[in-house]
């Protein structure tokens, strides 16, 4: 008689294996890449932003 459950704890480790490492290059690429900003102008200035947002996929 064949476990139905043969092989599953070895697929848990390998996904949180995967998970783990996965996600640290993720954050570690995300880090990398972090968009850097100036802001040059003078006292009592006025600033815009052309954009749009999205709330919840509309």
């Amino acid at each position: 008689m064949e476990w139905i459950f043969e092989g599953i704890g070895t697929e848990l480790l390998s996904l949180a294996i995967g998970a783990v490492v996965g996600g640290l290059t993720g954050y570690k690429i995300g880090v990398k890449n972090k968009a850097k900003q100036n802001q040059k102008a003078g006292k009592n200035s006025t600033q815009s932003q052309i954009g749009s947002v999205t709330i919840n996929g509309k």
